[in-house]
């Protein structure tokens, strides 16, 4: 089995398109391995308590509760949305506070972390020639968590539980506090998977510092192995040549987007380029793939019909497949693109598309429509062409031709 692990939100705000590339590229990437046998175990998370969260609580006059649960189903109805199929297991930060405390515990009992009064911290000099390892650098070159606790010994230690006066608290074996954000993800690994490496742990490229790192070192300090042997760290989308950001005003929201274009066109987005590379979006690149998307949909409705029986390709087909499987997205977009050329090679597109989840091979035309399009075809051969402009019109905003 392989297990696989995906940083999930922080629910505190509506995700914009860029914060979904992770998760569905997560997903096509499983969808196709599946397909090709693969028996994959996907754990994601949920940050459902956070300094985001508790601001957000504040400014709206909520509970940090209230904020989270309202933002954690949005995210989770955009899987229903974007037809991302749901990961093996969904497990949420307040769910698991006491594994948090036994985890944290564990890293105290083994010398790899220490308490000061009601907080405790990550000794990371003491991981020194292992830390930095994930982001490529030398200790001496990062920069140093940006809290300003002075009872650290290192300023390069993390805090593994803190001793906050804002926001909820949770009584814990160190005193009223709330985890810290890096140990959350190495805790819920570490206990799912029964202190395995992950075959891959993804998440947004900028994770890998700190955050990765974090999770890393804390694995280690307990299991004596990296934490993952692969990582995947996701390039970020830019929209009018900029990352998308809320200051610049420049934010594609999941819903958003949905009312200009379809779920479709987003995975076709994502299986354009390099899972690692930035996408700079335009209004343009988007209006060419939701036209390619609907000239797909059209050839697929027209193929039912006609009751058109496909030969498939099981070694082209395959072909696609493996590289969706090892991220290989732009290699797959051209291959899938080669077998729309040739109407005898639709068959084979067209199933790919099924196994990754898109939505336009879940149409059914309708006998209604069936009979429309025969309606059709006779008004031609009988050469009453205005009746079947008018028919073919009609055909044509449905997509079926």
């Amino acid at each position: 089995m392989k297990r696989y692990y995906l940083c999930g939100p922080t629910v505190y705000n509506y995700p914009h398109i860029g914060n979904l590339r992770p998760i569905v590229s997560f997903d096509l990437m499983i969808r196709a391995q599946r397909q090709l046998g693969e028996d994959v175990y996907f754990l994601h998370n949920i940050t459902d308590i956070d300094d985001k969260i508790i601001a957000k609580a504040k400014q709206e006059n909520k509970t940090e509760k209230e904020i989270s649960s309202f933002y954690e189903a949005y995210y989770l109805n955009l899987f229903k949305l974007f037809s991302i199929e749901m990961p093996n297991k969904i497990v949420r930060v307040t769910d698991s506070l006491n594994d948090m405390y036994e985890y944290i515990q564990s890293l105290i009992e083994k010398g790899a972390a220490y308490q000061v009064n009601g907080n405790v911290y990550f000794d990371v000099l003491k991981f020194k020639d292992v830390y930095g390892k994930i982001s490529n650098q030398k200790l001496a070159n990062l920069i140093s968590d940006s809290s300003n606790e002075v009872d650290k010994r290192s300023p390069y230690d993390f805090a593994l539980w803190k001793d906050t006066t804002e926001g909820i608290k949770f009584q814990s074996p160190f005193g009223l506090g709330r985890p810290g954000w890096h140990t959350e993800c190495s805790c819920f690994i570490n206990k799912y998977f029964e202190g395995k490496q992950l075959d891959i742990h993804g998440g947004g490229i900028d994770l890998i510092f700190p955050h990765h790192e974090n999770e890393n070192i804390q694995h280690f300090a307990i299991n004596r192995q990296d934490i993952a042997k692969d990582w995947i760290h996701f390039g970020t989308l830019n929209y009018k040549n900029q990352k998308m950001s809320k200051s610049i005003g420049n934010i594609i929201y999941a819903e958003e987007f949905l009312k200009n274009y379809s779920a479709d066109t987003y995975k076709l987005l994502m299986l354009s380029t390099s899972y690692s590379k930035p996408i700079n979006i335009t209004d343009e690149l988007l209006a060419s793939l939701q036209k390619q998307i609907n000239n797909i949909e059209a050839h697929f409705n027209k193929s039912q019909l006609e009751d058109i029986k496909y030969t498939l390709d099981k070694q082209i087909i395959d072909s696609i497949l493996k590289n969706v499987s090892n991220l290989d997205f732009s290699l797959a977009f051209k291959q899938l693109n080669e077998q729309l050329k040739s109407p005898l090679n639709y068959g084979n597109a067209f199933f790919v598309f099924k196994v990754l989840g898109f939505k336009l091979v879940e149409n059914k035309v309708s006998n209604d429509d069936k009979e429309l399009y025969r309606k059709w075809n006779i008004l031609k051969e009988q050469k009453q062409y205005d009746k079947a402009d008018e028919i073919r019109n009609i055909l044509k905003t449905k997509r079926l031709i």
